[in-house]
């Protein structure tokens, strides 16, 4: 499995990598929630309106869900490939 270490280069979850990842992340993460706070502040209310309208919209009704369906699906795949002669 590997995973993106900064944007640019991929890392192996051999450690290293993680360790990386994590380390920028405490780095950033701070920053970031900064950024976040400070939009937040800068709303006005119908900002604040029209964002939570547009994510309820993304809300469907029980008799319409399926329960994640095409994740199990999605994950059946997954697990194949991995197990094939061809991902080792």
């Amino acid at each position: 499995m590997t995973f993106m270490a900064d944007g640019n280069e991929s890392a192996s979850n051999d450690g290293r990598g993680l360790r990386q990842w994590l380390e920028n992340w405490a780095r950033v993460g701070p920053v970031l929630e900064a950024e976040r706070r400070a939009r937040l502040r800068q709303m006005t209310d119908d900002e604040a309106r029209d964002l939570t309208r547009a994510a309820l919209a993304l809300w469907r009704r029980p008799d319409r869900d399926d329960f994640g369906a095409e994740l199990v699906t999605e994950q059946h795949w997954f697990m194949k490939a991995a197990r094939s002669p061809r991902a080792r």
